[in-house]
């Protein structure tokens, strides 16, 4: 038996085993870095949930306590004994102290966990209770108990931090609320609970999951520990003690988190969240060893298998050597003792070898120089063979690349119109399969219709080979696919001709024309409607009337309808209400008219109605319904109006532009006398909305008014000044209808950005009133009412002499009442403060002759 020393199977087997502990090794540190961060993050999501759930179960049971003073706080009965009893010694006296202890007890008696009940009475500093014959030590001080405090301070329900209760000896908490009436806070209504229960749901919690879970008070102390024998204990014990300080300061610091820490030399993960409204914060923490154990039984198995691979490779490389390899030697060794012929020469390198592919080599030697002529023939033959196929190749190679690319389909077909080539377009145009579909009729993979008729429209293959020429189909034609789907195409068919002339067969290049058919009728509706209405537009009019004036049509009545007051709602409530009020008017007129009436937008402001076969009367009847239903239509509480104006043609003569500008001039005429009434009574209905949405602006316009009032007698201005000074007191703020009631009622300091947006007010006021003729010489005065003496006032930086006097008077007018009524962001003024402010910016702010008269009416009123 031949044996070798250097064998290529054991090379093999050296290299497979190599390569099985590489890949092992590279799996090993995929698991060991990918899979445990992912475990580990997957442990990490858990604790999130598990902690965030406890957080619910525990807000949930608090929430029924909750609802309870929620309720009990809005009972008269409490807050009235809050309010009268002012002595806790003569509190029995009152009539309706037992009636109270009575429905406390009630309270009691709705939850085994209501310890108590009870009533804080402000002005006596003492609690009624549901028990009837309980006093509070003599030295009892409301101030000193922390849950009337904050209930008291915070101005709402609260819950205070757990407590040990005096009587049972539990862990309570006090959910507390005032009671009020008439903004007036008279003293408190407070409940304990009992909160044994949160014992259970962490109990519970700790049994159904693999990690521990806990409570902590938001001063560490621990209220609940998953390893105690009573998860609530009195004793007090605090998580600095066992937390590291940085540790301990993210959970205290009311915000959620989850992290990782060394315990006792173990890495553990804990979560923490707080409890809403409450002063608790719930911890679950779970061992990192716990998370990653999935992970490490893996991997265990895995070097099993791998040790079990190794021990399979080394028995499969022995047996291959010894029932492989040796004999091949030998019969290669045989097949050279039978060599006679020529031998042809290899490197001696090759034939020194002492393996397998030595001994190969010299049996290679004796085929190849018998076989060697016989190969060089093959060869030369081959390579012509080669390099014809390589040339087909590529030319069909591109062939099938051009076809594939395009966009539209492409179909051929022999001379018979028989299916040869689809392209991927065409298969999803037609839904047919090109396997499918060679060798079928063109006719049954493109089946189509006329749009229009829905009639078959001519097969354009069979139409190409009898006229020999390229041809292209109608408009309006629908391919019907194999679902039974139809979709608009345009195609173009041409025929293939031979070298002699011949049709050999035809090629059909088609697309889908459904977006682009869209496209021309989304365009073409566009072009004749307005967008904001839905209406047709002025281009469509003036298509349309030239169609109208035919004879068939008469007569013919023509409208023309003005919005009143469209600028002044746009100024008074922005944009979007004017559109709106547009879009109201067009769907009334849509509601109006009949059918075949014709509606236009074709201005800002402006609509038309085309009303074919409609004589004077109808049109009349037409115009009040429209009126009628307009009258009854608002925006924003304003008036919606319209100035109309008709005409009728009535004959093929009479010029329909004449007929348009008489209608033109009657809505004109009308619009002059109706849209200043519909204008003011819409500034009337402003300043309605103005003072319903902020009951301060409506005191402080009503105040501006009468001081300003006062101050212009004082200068003895003439009467009508007077009033033109007491009526712009009480518009000057009318644009602060276009702010948002929210801003007006902030309290605290504006920002600077919402300060610029306060600031326009003054101008929106002035664009509203300038376009009421009634109050247009007010506008200006509106306008410069925040214009300082010293010229650092806005919108236009006036100064001195330059500022009308009425709007000098307004400001000092409007100043005082800010000082000394009442505002959410400050107390108000006594009068002597406001005087001496008002003296301290004489001159600078205020013109300082007025700010002199109207200190002489205030010191004379004194």
């Amino acid at each position: 038996m031949f044996r070798i020393k250097n064998s290529i199977v054991k090379k093999i087997g050296i290299t497979i085993f190599i390569f099985v502990l590489l890949v092992f090794v590279i799996y090993y540190n995929f698991l060991n870095v990918q899979i445990k961060n992912y475990l580990e993050q997957q442990g990490k999501e858990q604790l999130r949930n598990e902690s965030e759930y406890l957080c619910a179960e525990i807000e949930s049971y608090l929430e029924k306590y909750t609802v309870i003073v929620e309720q009990a706080k809005m009972d008269p009965e409490f807050v009235n004994v809050a309010k009268e009893i002012d002595n806790r010694y003569s509190k029995r006296e009152n009539p309706a102290f037992a009636k109270v202890c009575d429905e406390l007890s009630d309270i009691c008696s709705l939850d085994d966990n209501i310890a108590q009940a009870y009533i804080a009475l402000g002005s006596a500093n003492d609690l009624i209770t549901n028990i009837y014959d309980i006093d509070m030590a003599p030295g009892y001080d409301l101030s000193k108990r922390k849950w009337y405090v904050d209930t008291i301070a915070q101005n709402k329900t609260t819950i205070s931090p757990p407590y040990v209760d005096l009587i049972t000896n539990k862990t309570a908490i006090t959910i507390s609320a005032p009671l009020i009436d008439n903004d007036q806070v008279y003293g408190a209504f407070g409940i304990d609970i009992l909160i044994e229960d949160i014992n259970t749901i962490m109990n519970e919690c700790n049994l159904e999951i693999e990690s521990s879970v806990g409570l902590v008070y938001n001063n560490g102390r621990i209220l609940y520990n998953p390893n105690a024998k009573d998860a609530i204990e009195v004793d007090y014990t605090y998580i600095q003690d066992t937390l590291s300080q940085e540790l301990t300061k993210d959970m205290l610091s009311g915000q959620s988190g989850v992290t990782q820490y060394t315990d006792q030399g173990q890495e553990k993960y804990i979560a923490y969240f707080p409890v809403k409204d409450t002063h608790i914060i719930v911890y679950n923490e779970i061992l990192r060893s716990k998370i990653l154990a999935p992970i490490n039984r893996f991997i265990f198995i895995n070097l099993l298998i791998l040790i079990v691979i190794i021990i399979l490779l080394f028995v499969g490389v022995s047996v291959l050597e010894k029932f492989f390899s040796t004999p091949l030697i030998m019969v290669c060794k045989q097949m050279q003792n039978f060599t006679n012929g020529r031998a042809i020469q290899l490197p001696q390198k090759i034939m020194d070898r002492n393996d397998e592919i030595g001994v190969l080599g010299s049996g290679f030697i004796f085929m190849t120089d018998k076989i060697s002529n016989y190969i060089l023939t093959l060869e030369q033959k081959n390579q012509e063979l080669y390099d014809a196929k390589e040339t087909i190749n590529k030319e069909r190679l591109r062939f099938k690349t051009t076809l594939r690319s395009l966009g539209d389909g492409v179909i051929s077909t022999d001379h018979n119109g028989n299916i040869q080539i689809m392209n991927d377009a065409a298969e999803n145009l037609t839904g047919w399969n090109k396997e499918d579909a060679a060798g079928l009729p063109f006719e049954k993979i493109f089946h189509i219709l006329n749009e229009n008729t829905g009639e078959n429209a001519m097969n354009p293959v069979k139409r190409v080979l009898e006229k020999k020429e390229e041809d292209e189909l109608e408009e309006n034609i629908l391919l019907i696919k194999k679902n039974g789907e139809g979709i608009p195409i345009e195609e173009c068919t041409t025929p293939i001709l031979d070298d002699t002339g011949n049709i050999a067969g035809v090629v059909i290049v088609f697309r889908d024309y459904s977006a682009k058919k869209e496209k021309q009728a989304e365009i073409s509706y566009l072009s004749y409607h307005d967008q904001l209405t839905g209406l047709n537009n002025r281009h469509f009019f003036e298509k349309e009337l030239k169609t109208l004036e035919k004879e068939c049509y008469l007569p013919l009545s023509l409208a023309l309808i003005d919005v009143n007051g469209l600028k002044l709602t746009n100024d008074a409530f922005g944009h979007q209400v004017g559109d709106k009020l547009l879009q109201i008017i067009a769907e009334t007129l849509k509601i109006s008219c009949r059918k075949n009436d014709m509606i236009c937008r074709i201005g800002g402001d402006e609509f038309i109605l085309l009303l074919p076969k409609t004589d004077e009367d109808v049109v009349e009847r037409i115009m009040e319904r429209i009126n009628l239903e307009i009258g009854n239509l608002s925006v924003n509480d304003t008036i919606i109006s319209v100035s109309i104006g008709w005409d009728t043609k009535k004959s093929s003569e009479h010029n329909i532009m004449d007929v348009y500008a008489k209608a033109e001039e009657i809505m004109y005429r009308k619009k002059l006398t109706e849209s200043q009434n519909v204008k003011k009574k819409t500034i009337q209905a402003i300043v309605k909305t103005l003072h319903e949405n902020n009951e301060r602006e409506k005191v402080h316009s009503k105040s501006v008014g009468e001081i300003s009032k006062k101050i212009g007698e004082e200068l003895r201005l003439d009467q009508e000044i007077l009033r033109e000074v007491e009526l712009t007191g009480m518009l000057h703020d009318i644009g602060k209808v276009a702010l948002d009631s929210i801003l007006l009622k902030k309290p605290g300091k504006l920002t600077n950005s919402e300060y610029e947006i306060i600031k326009r007010h003054a101008e929106t006021g002035y664009h509203i009133l300038k376009s009421v003729d009634a109050y247009a010489n007010l506008s200006e005065y509106v306008l410069a009412h925040h214009e300082h003496w010293d010229g650092s006032g806005y919108p236009r930086g006036l100064k001195g002499a330059e500022i009308p006097l009425v709007s000098r008077i307004i400001m000092v007018a409007g100043a005082y009442e800010v000082m000394t009524g009442e505002c959410v962001y400050r107390k108000a003024l006594s009068k002597e403060e406001a005087i001496q402010e008002l003296i301290r910016c004489s001159g600078k702010q205020f013109d300082p002759f007025i700010v002199e008269a109207f200190v002489n009416i205030l010191r004379n009123q004194a």
